[in-house]
């Protein structure tokens, strides 16, 4: 089983990112913050979660270790496969997504695509108190789109977390954090 690789991106299309070690092509699925802050030639690092299937091999790749445990929890949990796992992590960040289960907040779990209701409460009863030390970060969903949106632009991870530290988020949309955020950049 591939558990890491590191290598130089070389192609990157939609969800996956074909990463380059020593000549060999791998084809690796990735959630979308990782996607949108990597650029092709950059030299990158991925855990691997490898998922075998009778008639497929697939690999998964995260920034972190803690990305690639809450992946594999959330793939433990019935009716919820890869694809679903990683469009979660994709919506989401880690922490709002320990939090909302923690919180037993179904609605919030719900907003990602493929994840109903009551996969969602099924999510809730499977990981309470499995997942809780991944709970209570600051970054919330409204931060992590704003994260998103900087490192889409080109920010750095330190500039863009010391950004997000001082943004005052008490009811204010996103799109107006996104404005602040520019503004303390600039």
């Amino acid at each position: 089983m591939i558990g890491f690789l590191r290598g130089k991106a070389i192609i990157i299309k939609d969800s996956t990112v074909i990463i380059d070690v020593s000549g060999v092509g791998y084809k690796v699925l990735s959630p979308l913050p990782f996607i949108l802050s990597t650029v092709v030639g950059q030299e990158v690092e991925l855990y691997i979660h490898t998922h075998v299937r009778e008639d497929q091999l697939t690999l998964f790749g995260f920034k972190d270790e803690g990305d690639l445990f809450l992946f594999e929890k959330l793939t433990s949990v019935s009716g919820i496969g890869p694809k679903s796992a990683l469009s979660m992590l994709s919506i989401h960040s880690p922490s709002s997504i320990a939090d909302a289960v923690e919180r037993g907040d179904a609605e919030a779990l719900s907003h990602t695509p493929g994840i109903g209701k009551r996969t969602a409460e099924k999510i809730i009863i499977e990981l309470k108190g499995k997942i809780s030390h991944l709970a209570g970060a600051k970054e919330t969903d409204t931060t992590y789109e704003v994260r998103l949106a900087l490192e889409t632009l080109g920010y750095s991870g330190k500039e863009i977390s010391v950004t997000i530290q001082k943004l005052s988020t008490e009811g204010k949309s996103t799109s107006a954090l996104i404005k602040e955020a520019l503004n303390q950049l600039q």
